[in-house]
C-alpha cells in the first residue's frame, strides 16, 4: 500500500476539530430562532444587490459537504491536498465563523456579522489556493474537499459583499435604494470573483459555478428594480465564465510544460 504524503495528513485533533465545526455550523442554524425568534439578517436592508431568496438554499449544500469533508478527515487522517493542516485550519475557521455570523447576525449585532463574514471568505480563499495546488496522487478526498471548497469559497466571496453593503445602508451611511453605490460593490465583488476564477477555477470548477449563481440571483431580485444591476451581474456571470476559460487553457499550458520536464 502507497504511503501517503505527508504533507497532507491531518492529526487526529484537526479531524475533530474540523468534523465539530462543521456541524456546528448546521446546528447553529437553530438558534436564532431558539434565541431571538428570528433569522440571521431580519431586520436588513432590502438592497438591489441582494440575491434572491432561493439563492440562500446552497447553504444546505455547504453544511452537508463541510461535514462530509469532517468526516473524510476524520476518517482517513488525509486532506488529499499539499498542505492539508493548513487547509483543514482555514476550512475550521470558516465553519467557526459561520455558526458565529448566525448568532450574531440574528442578535442585531451591528458590523460585527460582515467582520465574521470577511474572516471566513479570508480563511476560504486560502484554502481555495492550497485545495487548487496540484496533487500528485488524487483521492476521492482531493475531489471531495475542492467541491467543498469551491462552493464554500464562491459563495462567502459574493456574500461579503453583500453583507458590508446592507451595514452600510444600515448605519445610514448610504441609501438603500440609490443605484450607484450598489453598482460599485457589484462591479468590485465581480472583478474578485473574476480574478479567484482565473487563479483557482480550472482545479475548482464549483466555485466559478457558484459565482454565477450568486450573481444570477442578484440579476434576478433586480430585474424589476434596477436595470443597470440586472445587467451588470449578467455581465458579471459571463466574465466569470471567461475567466474560467482562461483559467483552463492556462492550467492544460502548465501541465504540457510539466509533462515536457
Amino acid at each position: 500500500m502507497p504511503r501517503k504524503d505527508a504533507s497532507s495528513q491531518l492529526t487526529a485533533p484537526l479531524a475533530w476539530t474540523v468534523l465539530i465545526l462543521s456541524v456546528a455550523q448546521a446546528v447553529a442554524v437553530i438558534i436564532p430562532l431558539a434565541l431571538f425568534g428570528g433569522e440571521p439578517n431580519d431586520d436588513g436592508v432590502d438592497l438591489l444587490i441582494s440575491p434572491a431568496g432561493y439563492a440562500f438554499a446552497i447553504w444546505a449544500v455547504i453544511y452537508v459537504l463541510s461535514a462530509v469533508t469532517g468526516y473524510m478527515f476524520v476518517r482517513g487522517l488525509d486532506s488529499g491536498t499539499q498542505f492539508g493542516k493548513r487547509l483543514a485550519v482555514d476550512l475550521a475557521v470558516a465553519c467557526g465563523a459561520a455558526a458565529l455570523w448566525l448568532i450574531v447576525s440574528a442578535a442585531s449585532i451591528d458590523w460585527l456579522p460582515s467582520i465574521l463574514l470577511t474572516v471566513m471568505a479570508l480563511a476560504l480563499l486560502d484554502a481555495a489556493r492550497i485545495a487548487a495546488h496540484p496533487v500528485e496522487n488524487p483521492s476521492s478526498t482531493t475531489t471531495l474537499v475542492r467541491i467543498t471548497i469551491g462552493i464554500y469559497a464562491g459563495w462567502a466571496t459574493a456574500a461579503v459583499f453583500v453583507n458590508w453593503a446592507s451595514d452600510i445602508a444600515r448605519s445610514g451611511a448610504a441609501d438603500e435604494s440609490s443605484v450607484g453605490w450598489q453598482l460599485v460593490v457589484l462591479i468590485i465583488a465581480a472583478l474578485v470573483g473574476v480574478t479567484v476564477t482565473y487563479l483557482y477555477g480550472s482545479a475548482l470548477p464549483a466555485l466559478p459555478i457558484t459565482l454565477a449563481w450568486a450573481l444570477l440571483a442578484i440579476a434576478v431580485n433586480a430585474w424589476s428594480d434596477s436595470t443597470p444591476i440586472a445587467v451588470t451581474a449578467v455581465v458579471g456571470i459571463i466574465a466569470v465564465a471567461l475567466a474560467y476559460w482562461a483559467s483552463t487553457r492556462r492550467g492544460a499550458v502548465s501541465e504540457g510544460a510539466l509533462s515536457r520536464a
